[in-house]
């Protein structure tokens, strides 16, 4: 009714407060949870991280998943190494990762299946011994804990959907968090279709109604 119809003041309230929630220091909204998956990939192949994943590279995920969980790793160019899951929880085993491991090995994509966090304390170990990514498909897990900790705030970036089938909505939506702030500048210039103006000095970041002011401004 204010006529805005983009990203403004009422987006990044909901990205604040979701970050809170999630006990990141940022999150960004984006159209879907789909979207969430592909700019996690996006960001880190970006040659503004420096390369640091490239085409050829493997990643370890999940043999029974969603495809938008699965297709950003084949759409980037990557090879998805998959881990057969574990009946009940319907996540992969810690245990088995090692087994994975190559030394074409970058990262490791988790999905946390309905709800169900995986065993994200020996994840992160061994992702930190080997020295890869993890990136979290938090998309059926808004508010679920491992341990002390919310799902979607262990590895680089933590995904989720507000599809209407979970559990909340924005009438489709979804969003990226990540405790990495530098990190999500580039992921935010990727969804804005590479503009360079996302930093925090950004009239538009600072207040949503910059744009919109001058237009009525421009009008009267």
């Amino acid at each position: 009714l204010d006529g805005w119809w983009g990203v403004g003041k009422y987006a990044k309230l909901f990205e604040e407060n979701l970050a809170n929630a999630l006990e990141c220091k940022e999150a960004i909204m984006t159209n879907s949870g789909s979207s969430a998956n592909l700019l996690a990939i996006a960001t880190v192949m970006s040659k503004q991280f420096d390369g640091k994943l490239n085409k050829g590279d493997e990643v370890i995920t999940t043999s029974a998943t969603f495809p938008t969980t699965f297709n950003p790793i084949i759409q980037n160019g990557l090879k998805p190494v998959l881990l057969d899951i574990e009946l009940g929880t319907y996540n992969i085993r810690a245990s088995n990762l090692e087994k994975a491991v190559s030394p074409k090995t970058k990262a490791i994509v988790v999905q946390h299946a309905f709800g169900n966090p995986n065993e994200m304390d020996a994840i992160m170990d061994f992702a930190k011994d080997q020295n890869l990514f993890v990136i979290e498909d938090s998309c059926d897990a808004l508010g679920s804990k491992y341990g002390n900790k919310m799902t979607g705030s262990f590895g680089l970036f933590g995904t989720f959907s507000f599809y209407p089938a979970h559990h909340i909505t924005t009438g489709e939506g979804g969003a990226i968090s990540s405790n990495n702030p530098e990190i999500l500048t580039i992921t935010r210039s990727l969804r804005d279709w590479g503009r360079a103006c996302t930093c925090p000095v950004c009239k538009v970041i600072l207040d949503p109604n910059f744009s919109l002011d001058l237009l009525r401004q421009a009008a009267r």
